[in-house]
Formats: C-alpha cells, sequence, structure tokens
C-alpha cells in the first residue's frame, strides 16, 4: 500500500526551496550577481528588498494570506521564518495527522506566494489574496477528503472539524 501526504510533491518542493534559501528571491539574485532591474517586493511595492524572510514573513500580501489561512484554520502560529514554523509545528503536541495538514497548509501558503509573485513580475498579472486563500482551501480540504476513503484513517479531527470517511460494509 503506497503512502499518502497531504502536502502536493510542489508544494513540499517550494516549500524545500524556501527553507534552503534557494528560491531565486531579488536578494538572492543579487548575491549570484545577477543584475536585477528592480530590487523592492512586487507583491506588496514595499520599499524593501525581496528577500526570502520578507516574501513570506513580513510581506503585507503574505501577512493577509497567513492571517486568512490561520482563522480558517483556528490554529495560532506566529508569524516567523519557515525553518522556525515548521519546528514549532513538529513540538506541538497534536495528532500527527494534524501535523501533517499544517504543514500542508504552509507548505501550499508558501507555493501560492511564490506562485503570485512570479506571476506578478513575469506575466504583470496580480492575483488577489482572497483567491489564493480560497485556493489552499478547497486544495487542504480535497486533500483531507481524499485520506476520508483510505483504509489508515477511521476518523480524523482537523481544524475542529471530525472528517469521517466512508465505510462500507460486506454482509455476508
Amino acid at each position: 500500500m503506497q503512502s499518502q501526504s497531504v502536502s502536493l510533491p510542489r508544494q513540499r518542493f517550494t516549500m524545500w526551496l524556501a527553507t534552503q534559501k534557494r528560491l531565486l528571491t531579488k536578494e538572492r539574485l543579487l548575491n549570484m550577481k545577477i543584475q536585477v532591474d528592480d530590487s523592492k517586493c512586487c507583491l506588496c511595492q514595499d520599499t524593501v528588498m525581496e528577500t526570502n524572510k520578507h516574501l513570506f514573513v513580513d510581506c503585507e500580501y503574505a501577512t493577509k494570506v497567513r492571517d486568512a489561512l490561520l482563522s480558517w484554520s483556528n490554529i495560532n502560529l506566529p508569524a516567523s521564518e519557515l525553518n522556525n514554523i515548521l519546528e514549532l509545528i513538529k513540538k506541538k503536541h497534536w495528532k500527527k495527522f494534524k501535523k501533517e495538514v499544517v504543514a500542508a497548509l504552509w507548505g501550499a501558503m508558501v507555493n501560492h506566494i511564490w506562485k503570485a509573485r512570479n506571476w506578478k513580475q513575469f506575466k504583470g498579472v496580480s492575483l488577489q489574496h482572497s483567491d489564493i486563500v480560497k485556493e489552499i482551501i478547497r486544495k487542504i480540504v480535497g486533500r483531507i477528503e481524499m485520506y476520508k476513503d483510505s483504509k489508515e484513517l477511521l476518523e480524523v479531527e482537523v481544524f475542529g472539524r471530525i472528517y469521517v470517511p466512508r465505510i462500507s460494509f460486506v454482509l455476508v
């Protein structure tokens, strides 16, 4: 039987790149001696240089996405760098599945913020933070629904809601 993961592979990969500080932010490009026309954050138009920390912690756009997701999920996590958040999730006294879901939520947030940044930077398209939040919630709920059909779980409580899988009984 193949193990499922709540987070999608592209979200895990983007999160890994972000925690390793390997995403090509404007700060990183400048450190690599690659010319950048404008070093400020394109999501919030703040005069601060686009860094990994700014993009996922301090940016007004990211703050709106994070606050909306934390409100929806009814969890309380501080605004902190990604490595600190992942360590905090690991140390929480939650069930393993809830930790996976919260980490997947964070990974989806990072992936979608990076996607919004790239669309704004390279296509000139501004993605609304509310649309991103709806998309993240839709994907997370969809992944939880996949688990409902899994034989691995009998009952799961996540974000104050209980998900009970459909169980079919065979009568002999």
